[in-house]
């Protein structure tokens, strides 16, 4: 029988900065791992954890909604928000990688490509990338939308004049799109990314590769975080 009664928690940091659903996930995913809540414990309501933090319930819900696709929670209807595991749901493993295997090689593959790609990008690179924003932006379907964003990345790497970093990233398509599907169950990344994205392609437009380095950096560590890579302050560092 899930354990109802509990202590006083300790108050959590109030939201400063970044997406503030993202920040309130990361915050109780980490009392999560940490013990400080337990599987079979239940949460603070939403009411409860909008007060602590500082936001709004509709961000708590959010919040509450990317915990349960990650496997910490489960919502039991007339009594809230129940902790069923202490980390990730196994099933988050992408073939033989976990998560955070998965975004060490990206760090170290495409940072660098999307910097060469601000300074070798041309015209038409740039319409290429302009387009596939746009129809991502477009699209409903989910498997479509992990379809074109994986478009976006190899055009990015395409726009390098490198066709062997096309080659590298091609080669772990399969396993980014099942990556980046599992992204996509936290309600408060698609807005995220595409604003991302935006950043990305803006710092390729303007042939700044310090800059286009620096976007791909914080659009690649904020999928970690939805994944547990961290819950450091939202205008601290890699979350």
């Amino acid at each position: 029988m899930p354990a109802e009664n509990r202590t006083e928690i300790e108050p959590f940091e109030k939201m400063e900065r970044r997406t503030a659903a993202a920040y309130v996930q990361a915050q109780l995913q980490k009392r999560i791992e940490s013990g400080a809540f337990r599987p079979e414990e239940r949460l603070p309501s939403e009411a409860e954890l909008a007060s602590s933090f500082g936001v709004s319930r509709p961000v708590v819900r959010e919040a509450l909604m990317s915990l349960q696709a990650l496997g910490y929670t489960e919502s039991q209807t007339g009594r809230g928000t129940f902790v069923v595991s202490d980390r990730i749901s196994g099933a988050l493993i992408f073939g033989r990688y976990t998560p955070a295997q998965i975004q060490e090689v990206r760090c170290a593959l495409e940072v660098p490509v999307v910097q060469l790609a601000a300074v070798k990008r041309t015209e038409q690179d740039i319409g290429v990338l302009a387009s596939l924003l746009g129809r991502i932006a477009e699209t409903s379907d989910p498997d479509r939308r992990n379809q074109l964003d994986m478009d976006f990345h190899v055009a990015i790497a395409n726009a390098s004049g490198n066709p062997l970093f096309v080659m590298l990233i091609e080669e772990m398509r399969g396993i980014l799109e099942d990556y980046t599907k599992e992204l996509t169950k936290a309600p408060h990344r698609r807005g995220e990314a595409r604003t991302e994205h935006a950043e990305i392609y803006q710092a390729i437009v303007r042939r700044d590769p310090a800059a286009a380095g620096q976007a791909m950096a914080r659009h690649l560590e904020a999928g970690e975080a939805v994944f547990g890579g961290g819950a450091s302050a939202p205008d601290g560092s890699p979350a």
